[in-house]
């Protein structure tokens, strides 16, 4: 699991004069270096899509190509405080991202993960940079399209328990499993929709499979989700998105 911290064939430790960090061996340039010695920066052209007390995220352009930058801000003292001793939010999710890599679960690949400090020890900000996924469509509108499209509602909800029962298979729990952290992109050439997931700060990782409390936590979080989103759209739960077909056709997957 911590490859991903050490240097390797695809992973660099860096260093830079406010803080530490890892870049992605095949995105390492001196644009993406220097970008790094002052990061905030890459904000300034960015396409804002959220700025709050606690994050700051938005998409830019680097070396020519479409990136995601976010900023985990620090919050205060105790906040400095509480984190001394843990890992940064922008390493959890550069591991937890790597993890599902290995087991074959499409996300976001992240590029570069940064976190300052103040005189070495206190925590300040930290970024993490990753490639942006095209195609993306709205959660909202995605469901308005599956919710009256009988095979496609049933190929989404057979492949999202797919990509639960390898993560749990693998030992890894995502954590927060609703509809939006499942994401839905379509080439603009009307090919097949395609699925992965992102927002993995509250990923967690074992060397063992996911328990069966855990599991069904995940899959149940799903379920509520999907009823939550046809509620709001207004339209009758389907029978084959209810909570039991959900979980048949996840215990189904996950003994294969």
């Amino acid at each position: 699991m911590n490859y991903c911290f050490d240097e390797n064939k695809d992973f660099i430790p860096i260093v830079t004069n406010t803080g530490k960090g890892f870049i992605r061996k095949e995105y390492d340039s001196s644009v993406l270096r220097d970008a790094l010695t002052k990061v905030d920066s890459l904000f300034d052209n960015a396409e804002i899509f959220k700025d709050s007390h606690t994050t700051k995220a938005g998409i830019t352009t680097l070396n020519n190509s479409e990136i995601f930058v976010k900023s985990f801000n620090n919050k205060g003292l105790l906040y400095s405080l509480k984190y001394i001793f843990r890992k940064p939010r922008p390493f959890r999710v550069w591991r937890a991202a790597w993890a599902l890599e290995q087991a074959g679960i499409p996300t976001p690949k992240p590029i570069a993960a940064l976190a300052e400090f103040a005189g070495g020890v206190f925590p300040k900000n930290a970024y993490l940079i990753r490639e942006v996924v095209q195609d993306i469509i709205p959660t909202l509108d995605f469901f308005k399209i599956i919710l009256a499209d009988d095979a496609l509602r049933a190929n989404y909800i057979q492949s999202v328990c797919t990509l639960f029962a390898k993560m749990h298979n693998a030992g890894i729990y995502h954590g927060d499993a609703k509809c939006s952290n499942i994401y839905v992109s379509r080439s603009k050439n009307g090919g097949p929709y395609t699925y992965g997931v992102w927002d993995l700060l509250s990923c967690k990782l074992d060397n063992h499979q996911i328990d069966t409390t855990l599991r069904n936590k995940e899959i149940d979080r799903f379920t509520r989700a999907f009823s939550e989103i046809a509620n709001r759209l207004n339209v009758a739960l389907p029978d084959d998105a209810n909570e039991k077909s959900i979980f048949t056709m996840y215990q189904r997957l996950a003994k294969k």
